[in-house]
């Protein structure tokens, strides 16, 4: 039987909306925004792709992935590198956020649940630590990707 951890470092990411609240085990790097290269038979969440150390990484928006007319989820202002897991195909991958992440130490009895996510792209909303956030589906986000490459 596992144990639950005392406590699980994370980042509070900043979005369009509720920001994300995500392992910092899952992020690889935050870097400055860098334009994609469009492909043009790719759907409108997957941005294009960008070259990080040596790298081609497709671009993400979650934003768009949940809702194609959101205006401006196709700027970011960082990119958040994600590291595959599970089945991706991928060893990483980048997401558009709009500013720079904030180290939160989320300690379970504190984390509420709200409600699951009707979006393609998120899990559950959640309460940490008196704010309001999102949780991202990175399972289902990857397998939307694998569609792709």
């Amino acid at each position: 039987m596992s144990q639950v951890p005392e406590q699980i470092a994370s980042l509070l990411i900043p979005m369009i909306g509720r920001p994300l609240l995500i392992p910092n085990v899952a992020v690889a790097e935050i870097v400055s925004w860098d334009q994609p290269d469009k492909r043009e038979d790719s759907p409108d969440w997957m941005l294009g792709t960008v070259e990080w150390r040596g790298v081609a990484l497709p671009v993400v928006s979650l934003e768009l992935m949940n809702n194609p007319e959101i205006e401006d989820a196709a700027q970011g202002a960082r990119l958040a590198v994600i590291n595959g897991v599970g089945e991706c195909k991928l060893p990483f991958y980048a997401i558009s956020v709009q500013g720079l992440p904030r180290l939160v130490r989320v300690f379970p009895e504190e984390l509420s649940s709200e409600e699951q996510s009707e979006d393609l792209a998120y899990d559950t909303l959640v309460m940490v630590s008196g704010e309001r956030a999102v949780i991202p589906d990175l399972a289902n986000v990857e397998r939307q990707l694998n569609q792709l490459v």
